[in-house]
């Protein structure tokens, strides 16, 4: 009965695995007069006045890159991600002082 135990608690570790959040990490970086934000990896930023400004200039940059690739069903593939399920959740990470956790879901 112990093997029937250690495969019934393999399969819950791979579903957790499977239906883990996708983290990606971003970071907001002065430019001159205006902020930058950028996520670690991908070529995808936004721009603002404000730090809180270029957060959400990102957010809604990645949040249509998401819908887009998702649309096309490339998304997986872009996020190195093999087995990328419906719900998967996307999480987008200000890292290095700004405190503005975002969450999106595919």
């Amino acid at each position: 009965m112990t093997g029937a135990h250690e495969n019934d608690s393999e399969r819950a570790e791979d579903q957790m695995q499977e239906n883990a959040p996708v983290q990606l990490m971003a970071q907001v970086l002065p430019d001159g007069r205006r902020y930058i934000a950028v996520v670690d990896g991908l070529e995808l930023e936004g721009a603002g006045p404000t730090p809180d400004a270029a957060q959400e200039s990102l957010v809604q940059a990645v949040r249509s890159w998401l819908e887009r690739l998702d649309t096309t069903g490339k998304l997986g593939d872009a996020l190195g991600v093999e087995c990328l399920e419906e719900e998967t959740e996307i999480v987008l990470q200000f890292i290095d002082g700004n405190d503005g956790n975002r969450e999106l879901s595919k």
